[in-house]
């Protein structure tokens, strides 16, 4: 399977990406060779093999979450200059 040039813009522009010819050309390339190379399991023999999966359950080894308050609240609020109360100011980011 090969993708042409229009289908790689028409990708490149849904991803929010414009291309010039040189580029286009060099993704053009690069996906192709990239799908050549998947190709080639194509052509595996897979009668004989089983199916597998690795979505056994195992016990999580990481720890519970533990909600604990940070001790230094207060110092962090009346050291800055953009706090409202008990609240961070925040720039404006978006005309409205």
């Amino acid at each position: 399977m090969k993708l042409t040039s229009e289908e790689v813009n028409e990708i490149a522009l849904e991803s929010r990406l414009l291309l010039n010819e040189q580029e286009l050309a060099g993704a053009v390339r690069y996906i192709n060779t990239f799908l050549e190379k998947l190709d080639c399991f194509r052509e595996l023999d897979l009668t004989d093999v089983e199916p597998f999966s690795f979505a056994e359950a195992i016990e999580c080894p990481l720890r519970d979450d533990v909600v604990t308050p940070f001790p230094g609240n207060e110092a962090i609020l009346h050291e800055s200059e953009h706090v409202d109360g008990s609240y961070f100011k925040v720039p404006r980011i978006m005309e409205e």
